[in-house]
């Protein structure tokens, strides 16, 4: 028999207006006898909306068909960034994804951190983490692999990433102690995450994939056993980790780009341009691919500054040189 209980908890969010002020964090527990405990996690980022979305519509069916294990559901784990659609926690302007890092927590976004380690990642075995580019970038969609620091290769990664059934996975390296990763990784708990959509706005289609891939994760890990798995056989892995994935913008301007997403380019190939309406007589500013590979990120916001991402790019290897990255 399925039980399902609400585990919502609540963390203090002062503000100059509100001296007392708190926020509930909504978490879902739906219990199918033994098996593995799973957390599926969206709205680390209040403005990546597909994660939030997709296990929403979890979190409403996902009791008629689970069939064994715990499933953890929390569509928005930073609810006060998800209410006011920003990337950071409007109380004290933090990264919920920089924020793991102990007691004492000094704050809103702290204090969450700290109840999901307490409370959450002591329980689960594997953790589903989703995001996009919020506000300011487009992902081209995909699984992602994060290794922290000098974590071992695990041989179930590939397949969970095949299971969430997207043909594009970005892999990442990280050293940041403070990170949701980094927290998974001090408790041993297998993870993958996504990057899904962006640019302030979210899709039927978006969502529903991200739903699938979900699902198909929980079914690789044992807790749907009857459901047909979404799974790709030909995934492609980007590392986003190589010095020239990331073209930056080096001055203030208006970028105009010239590629999409997905789309195969050359290394010094024109993607686009740096303009300033308002000084027409500012020199053109070309920009150049800064390697051959497929674009996988670019940024949703015309008006840039020095030092903002502009795009992603990366050659396309197959998943199975995922272990040559570790």
């Amino acid at each position: 028999m399925v039980s399902v209980s609400r585990e919502d908890f609540s963390v203090a969010a002062a503000t100059n207006e509100s001296a007392y002020r708190r926020i509930t964090i909504p978490v879902l527990r739906i219990e199918a006898g033994p098996g593995p405990a799973v957390a599926l996690i969206a709205g680390v980022h209040g403005d990546e909306w597909e994660g939030q979305a997709a296990i929403l519509d979890l979190w409403h069916h996902l009791p008629a068909i689970l069939q064994r294990g715990t499933v953890y559901l929390l569509p928005a784990v930073n609810a006060e960034a998800s209410l006011a659609g920003t990337r950071l926690s409007p109380a004290d302007g933090g990264n919920l994804n920089r924020a793991f890092l102990g007691a004492p927590a000094r704050g809103y976004t702290e204090s969450v951190a700290a109840a999901l380690e307490a409370r959450l990642l002591p329980r689960v075995q594997a953790m589903v983490d989703v995001h996009s580019g919020g506000a300011s970038l487009r992902y081209l969609p995909s699984s992602v692999i994060t290794r922290y620091g000098d974590d071992a290769y695990d041989e179930r990664l590939p397949a969970l990433a095949r299971a969430f059934g997207l043909p594009h996975c970005v892999f990442f390296r990280g050293n940041e102690a403070g990170s949701l990763p980094a927290a998974a990784s001090r408790h041993g708990v297998l993870r993958l995450s996504a990057e899904i959509g962006g640019g302030r706005e979210t899709s039927s289609n978006l969502a529903d994939r991200c739903r699938d891939g979900l699902l198909g994760c929980l079914g690789e890990l044992g807790l749907l056993s009857d459901l047909p798995l979404p799974r790709h056989p030909n995934i492609r892995l980007y590392d986003l980790e190589a010095a020239a994935a990331t073209l930056r913008a080096g001055e203030p301007g208006v970028f105009v780009p010239s590629v999409e997403l997905g789309q195969s380019v050359t290394a010094g190939q024109r993607i686009g341009r740096l303009i300033e309406p308002a000084r027409p007589d500012t020199p053109l500013r070309p920009l150049l691919s800064p390697q051959a590979g497929t674009i996988v990120c670019l940024r949703a916001i015309a008006r840039s500054d020095d030092g903002d991402c502009l795009l992603q790019v990366a050659p396309a290897l197959p998943l199975d040189s995922l272990a040559s990255k570790y």
